[in-house]
């Protein structure tokens, strides 16, 4: 006749429940229930171990606002349990991947201290809400024809651009620019082509600057680029080479359009209103002198 240690009792406890529930130190995993098993898509806890002979922290997803295998260091779960942390809660967000959908999802996990260097971790699937978040984050910032950064969104960024400048002694300019002659193509070719223009002008701009550059529609057809650490001279060039690309581009039906810049550097001296005003008369400069150019100040 068999019998059941008390582990052996918690851990069948741990069974019973339907989120995945794991015990841990923070070198090994001591034990993981059934839907952890079914979630990771393993048949036995003994397979699971062959395969993750570390801690559970390896299973971590790097994402914005969740942790991962560095966030924390090696004692990541005594630090998180210390009463006496920066960290005021024992709730935290990671990401992990489904063997189940191969999806990966996001959970909250409540770290518990059971005894000495053991804990459970209990998480509670929150990928539902999070995919909610996300998604009205990303209406609140991103244009929703182009896909880029909205003009309120780059409001947000853009002081940060002049603290960043002014604090490390960098530089970075802005290029403003805008599609010439927009409206005979909205009353050629109808507004579902020029919103295809739109989109199809973004996508092609945002795939040839620097992923250091922050990219937005400015309004209507006007579109603006913080060029970061380009002096006048390396802007002017992005603005040239982003002129001939969308010059050459076919926008569908051999449908071509042009458009005019304005390029100008970061100053210590500049507010932001100051910037935005030189920046905003060479695009007019550009346009006034034949449009389909560059022209700085």
């Amino acid at each position: 006749m068999g019998f059941f240690t008390k582990d052996n009792k918690f851990n069948l406890s741990l069974d019973i429940h339907d989120n995945v529930m794991i015990v841990s130190s923070n070198e090994e995993v001591k034990y993981i229930n059934k839907a952890g098993l079914k979630f990771f898509g393993f048949n036995s806890f003994s397979d699971f171990k062959d395969s993750h002979k570390h801690g559970i922290d390896t299973l971590f997803i790097e994402d914005d606002g969740c942790i991962n295998r560095y966030s924390l260091g090696k004692k990541w779960l005594t630090i998180i349990d210390n009463k006496k942390s920066k960290i005021k809660r024992k709730t935290i967000k990671v990401k992990l991947h489904s063997h189940i959908d191969e999806m990966s999802q996001y959970f909250y996990i409540r770290v518990t201290n059971l005894k000495s260097d053991e804990y459970l971790l209990s998480f509670c699937n929150v990928n539902d809400i999070e995919i909610e978040k996300n998604d009205l984050i990303k209406q609140a910032d991103y244009d929703l024809l182009t896909q880029i950064y909205n003009r309120v969104k780059f409001n947000k960024v853009f002081p940060l651009a002049i603290d960043k400048a002014l604090m490390f002694n960098e530089t970075f300019s802005l290029i403003l620019f805008d599609i010439d002659h927009f409206k005979s193509i909205n009353d050629t070719f109808g507004h579902a082509i020029g919103d295809k223009v739109l989109f199809e002008l973004s996508r092609i701009v945002n795939m040839k600057i620097r992923k250091t550059d922050i990219f937005a529609r400015w309004g209507g057809e006007e579109f603006i680029v913080v060029a970061k650490y380009a002096t006048l001279q390396e802007a002017k060039k992005i603005a040239e080479t982003l002129r001939k690309l969308i010059e050459s581009h076919n926008f569908g039906d051999s449908l071509k359009i042009t458009c005019s810049f304005g390029v100008t550097e970061f100053t210590v001296s500049d507010s932001q209103r100051g910037i935005f005003q030189r920046v905003d008369d060479a695009l007019y400069e550009a346009k006034d002198g034949g449009r389909n150019q560059v022209v700085d100040k």
